[in-house]
């Protein structure tokens, strides 16, 4: 099987067997020519150098390509600015879930525990040494909090298991022992969201001032929170509110939440709710469908992307015109039929996202493959 699949891409001229873009891979490849990710980069570049952390609420129809314009527009800031960005997906909720449950097992994990203990690490050498007393006072200036300076002065202990400092900061429940011995009286799973959310924007003070990067955070695929219930949303809303205030300046906040019209959006982020009055109007970025005119240039991008360099384009394409059926083949929609390509538009009906054309692209193409076709002809594709 995988030989025979791996003869698809070289039979008509692509670099691999499919056309799916992955957006955590594939970023290089922005076949939309209606949305502008080099001026999305260049308007969060603007509040970085005045010293604000942008925030932006990206919204859209599923399949949309709002998690690729995310992770482009993060390659595009990369060049302008220092980042470290991390995209964090939203873990699978339940009715009940809280904040907490995102703080811990998707922003948390995400950051991972290497990345956030040296933070720490780096904050209390930088420090220095100093009395117990002493130390503390300091600490609590540079992290500016009393429960988390009293725990990471345990740091200098060369004995010390920083893994229990993480299990306490990424928000598990611990035993009084532990507790005990990181100098506090509670773990985190009871404490108010905005407590979590200003620990996350400790990260960010510590990551800006040490390393002199601005930590990006891109919560994405956030419509999973329409799962949580009416009981326990106000810890999102105050946990999302206090990331995305304006006067909070140490962590850019990106989140990507899917709705086909905004009055569909997830209550936590619906219109003139606590979180979006925050963001502003201005902040909020709609990724639509594809307009008409606008497919066809995206298939020739997908296509450029995909194709194989090193193929020699002008026989297959010589080829393929022979077998065609008197269907018209150019270089540029190759290994489609111009027909093809009409025909492909037309099936698309309401259904014009990036994803739901790259799937129809691919299904086309093993239709080709399996006809023993060196053409996709009209009749490839349903």
């Amino acid at each position: 099987m995988p030989d025979e699949l791996s003869g698809v891409g070289k039979l008509y001229g692509l670099k691999r067997d499919n056309f799916i873009l992955n957006p955590l891979t594939d970023y290089d490849c922005f076949a939309r020519d209606d949305i502008k990710t080099h001026t999305l980069a260049e308007s969060l570049d603007i509040d970085l150098v005045t010293g604000l952390a942008p925030k932006r609420l990206v919204w859209g129809p599923y399949g949309g390509g709002k998690t690729h314009t995310l992770m482009r527009t993060m390659e595009e800031l990369k060049r302008l600015t220092k980042i470290h960005a991390v995209r964090i997906e939203c873990p699978d909720l339940g009715k009940k879930s809280r904040f907490h449950d995102l703080y811990r097992e998707g922003i948390m994990r995400g950051l991972g525990q290497d990345f956030v203990i040296r933070l720490i690490e780096d904050g209390v050498h930088a420090t220095g040494l100093a009395r117990r007393d002493e130390m503390l006072e300091k600490l609590k200036a540079k992290f500016g909090d009393e429960e988390v300076a009293k725990a990471a002065i345990r740091i200098i202990d060369p004995n010390f298991d920083q893994l229990r400092l993480w299990r306490w900061i990424s928000g598990v429940a611990m035993s009084r022992g532990d507790l005990d011995d990181l100098g506090q009286t509670q773990d985190l799973t009871a404490t108010e969201a905005a407590r979590l959310a200003e620990l996350i924007c400790m990260c960010g003070r510590l990551l800006k001032e040490l390393r002199g990067e601005t930590l990006v955070l891109i919560l994405d695929e956030m419509e999973r929170l329409k799962s949580i219930g009416a009981e326990t949303i106000s810890t999102f809303v105050s946990g999302f509110t206090r990331l995305v205030d304006p006067n909070q300046t140490s962590v850019s906040i990106l989140i990507g939440a899917s709705a086909a019209m905004e009055a569909e959006m997830i209550e936590v982020f619906s219109n003139n709710g606590p979180v979006t009055s925050r963001l502003g109007a201005e902040a909020q970025i709609e990724i639509p469908s594809l307009q008409d005119q606008d497919v066809e240039r995206f298939i020739k991008g997908v296509i450029e992307f995909i194709r194989d360099p090193g193929a020699d384009l002008n026989s297959l394409v010589t080829v393929a015109t022979a077998e065609a059926g008197g269907e018209q083949v150019n270089q540029q929609f190759f290994p489609f039929s111009e027909d093809a390509i009409e025909t492909l538009k037309s099936h698309l009906m309401q259904l014009m996202t990036p994803r739901e054309i790259t799937i129809k692209m691919t299904r086309a193409l093993g239709r080709a493959y399996r006809m023993n076709k060196k053409v996709i002809t009209v009749d490839c594709v349903q």
